[in-house]
């Protein structure tokens, strides 16, 4: 049996921007999740949150496995954040677009991650598909980055989500492509 190579890839964002569903729908095996019931003032908007991590893995192919790892959304969780930034290649950072706060709350986020390394970031716009969701433009200028490092993305769509994995994948691919021409 041959064994496969193993990216790890970072799924985070603020409260209710999409994480657990993405990881659900998109992994092929079976999902590991530190769910508790919510108890604060978020509890009007889902029943139950992270706060450990979720992980997840998709069978990219034969060659290649991505293991997923959810962060926690909400900032007094922060200190999972670097600790699971460890030896990720990337990350996919989703945005619920439906939700004001939840745009305020990314901009600090976004900056963290931002801060933290220098790996690949895509940018998701989720919800998109909600009466009261902003464009894609204005997620793009409250998190201060160019409108094409932004994407929409159903996280419970399995399709739309593995295009975002995908092209991040490709992103980790072009930058490590230019790490090694560098140093030759």
């Amino acid at each position: 049996m041959n064994k496969k190579d193993i990216a790890k890839i970072l799924i985070t964002g603020p409260f209710n921007s999409g994480k657990t569903t993405l990881i659900h729908f998109i992994s092929d095996e079976q999902l590991t999740s530190n769910d508790v019931e919510t108890t604060d003032e978020l509890a009007q908007y889902k029943s139950m949150t992270t706060v450990g991590l979720e992980f997840g893995v998709l069978h990219v192919d034969d060659e290649l496995d991505v293991h997923l790892f959810g962060t926690p959304g909400q900032a007094r969780f922060n200190f999972m954040w670097k600790t699971l930034s460890k030896g990720a290649l990337g990350t996919v950072f989703l945005v619920d677009s439906s939700n004001q706060k939840a745009i305020d709350e990314a901009k600090e986020m976004f900056q963290f991650y931002c801060d933290l390394s220098d790996m690949p970031i895509i940018i998701c716009a989720t919800k998109q598909d909600l009466p009261e969701s902003k464009s894609m433009q204005h997620i793009a200028s409250e998190l201060g980055v160019d409108i094409a490092r932004i994407t929409s993305c159903n996280p419970s769509v399995k399709e739309d989500s593995k295009k975002v994995i995908i092209a991040l994948l490709e992103e980790i691919i072009a930058k490590e492509t230019l790490l090694e021409e560098s140093i030759f």
